[in-house]
């Protein structure tokens, strides 16, 4: 399996604590993911699982919290152009949710619980390609929230040990 994130801020941990696990970074939206999973799916076919922060609008989730995402759909796109893409690859142990894909933050939720950056891309991309992928994510904000309250050393604590405490066999 090979872990994406959009930064490596948010690798960090993971990559100290579980130097055995195949880490890459993907980049920061849906261009940067698109191309990175590209040319990873060029040569591999190993099941990809996205993991970051993200937004939440649906406030009963708490800052810290870890979701697996099981459909994305890019938020900015208009109606008639909207497509929904789902999770091949779901950690079932962790509250599920829908999400958006943002280019900018704060549109609206239209039915997703979290918002990303990333998530769209990758489901779009290996789906085309048959390739199994799924997206964990930990809330470091409300959507709309200035930066100043976000949580991210908390979201990027729990999204670390929720990983290292993956049974990977079974996702």
């Amino acid at each position: 399996m090979i872990f994406l994130f959009p930064t490596e801020f948010e690798a960090s941990r993971l990559r100290v604590l579980r130097p055995d696990l195949d880490i890459r970074i993907c980049g920061i939206g849906a261009v940067e993911t698109a191309t990175e999973v590209a040319r990873i799916l060029r040569t591999e076919r190993e099941p990809l699982l996205l993991c970051g922060i993200a937004g939440a609008y649906d406030h009963s989730l708490q800052k810290g919290d870890v979701v697996a995402v099981t459909e994305e759909r890019f938020a900015y796109l208009s109606t008639g152009y909207d497509r929904s893409y789902l999770a091949t690859m779901v950690v079932e142990d962790l509250p599920m949710v829908r999400s958006n894909t943002v280019s900018r933050c704060s549109l609206p939720a239209d039915g997703a619980e979290i918002e990303n950056m990333e998530g769209a891309a990758l489901f779009a991309m290996a789906q085309a390609e048959g390739v199994r992928c799924g997206e964990i994510r930990a809330i470091s904000n409300y959507v709309g929230e200035e930066r100043k309250d976000w949580n991210i050393e908390l979201a990027l604590e729990n999204l670390t040990e929720t990983i290292i405490n993956l049974d990977l066999e079974n996702i």
